[in-house]
């Protein structure tokens, strides 16, 4: 199942790439080998942070948290999400240019952050990862 992320612009978002699954083997003699362990990366991370916004904006992020179960179902990200960025940078954002089966989820064992700053107003911090994940 696929859960809708609220359509709320980020105030900031950090990205890591997902990387490709390598790991590295010394030889008693110093000689390094590397293998891969498969043809596509995963695990992307994807932090959003949201300043100052309604109460309203901060329960639609947290109705997502729990229709998503935590980390259990992907989500479905609005473009909002990637507001400012150029169409092709957007592309490696939302994982297509990686991979066509990236799906985006809640982090497991990281809920959204909920800051009140003002009666009314919160900060909301948000962490996605990016998985290869079976249709």
């Amino acid at each position: 199942m696929t859960t809708s992320f609220p359509s709320i612009e980020p105030s900031s978002r950090s990205f890591k790439p997902p990387t490709y699954p390598v790991k590295s083997y010394v030889s008693q003699s110093g000689v390094t080998t590397r293998r891969l362990f498969a043809s596509l990366p995963s695990r992307a991370e994807l932090k959003l942070e949201f300043r100052n916004i309604n109460d309203t904006n901060t329960t639609a992020i947290m109705n997502a948290y729990k229709s998503a179960q935590g980390s259990l179902d992907d989500l479905s990200l609005p473009v909002a999400v990637f507001n400012g960025a150029d169409s092709t940078l957007a592309t490696y954002l939302d994982g297509s240019s990686f991979a066509a089966g990236l799906k985006w989820c809640f982090a497991e064992g990281s809920p959204p952050r909920i800051a009140s700053v003002a009666p009314g107003r919160s900060n909301v911090s948000v962490s996605l990862v990016g998985e290869l994940r079976m249709s």
